[in-house]
């Protein structure tokens, strides 16, 4: 099951079209545009989902005493996503299917762990 949450636009980038600077439930993040059937605008609020885009070297931590959220690293796309890996499910400030990462590390499931993402892919 997708979820599907309201973001407001608050830039597209004059250079990378995909680049988009989006708010969602008060955090601004950066994300990869990679579904846009029709015109979008800034300003504007539309319903998106969302997919984090795991490097093949995934980079996974358990924390302690952490808040759910997303840290971006630098001017790109690469973020820190803080949240907890719920079977199938990574709970963050949006839900992320997990990719299989708790099969992986089956030791972090029902913990809150910290997974570096290459990007946040965001659907139109």
């Amino acid at each position: 099951m997708t979820i599907k949450y309201i973001a407001k636009i608050i830039q597209i980038d004059s250079i990378i079209e995909e680049l988009v600077l989006l708010n969602v439930q008060g955090l601004t993040i950066r994300c990869f545009a990679v579904y846009c059937p029709s015109q979008i605008e800034v300003g504007t609020s539309y319903e998106v989902e969302f997919e984090m885009v795991l490097p093949d070297d995934l980079r996974i931590s358990k924390v302690n005493n952490e808040e759910p959220r997303i840290e971006m690293l630098d001017d790109g796309f690469s973020c820190e996503i803080y949240g907890y890996l719920n079977d199938d499910i990574f709970q963050s400030l949006v839900d992320f299917s997990d990719q299989g990462i708790h099969f992986e590390y089956p030791h972090l499931n029902g913990q809150f762990v910290k997974i570096t993402a290459q990007r946040i892919d965001v659907s139109f």
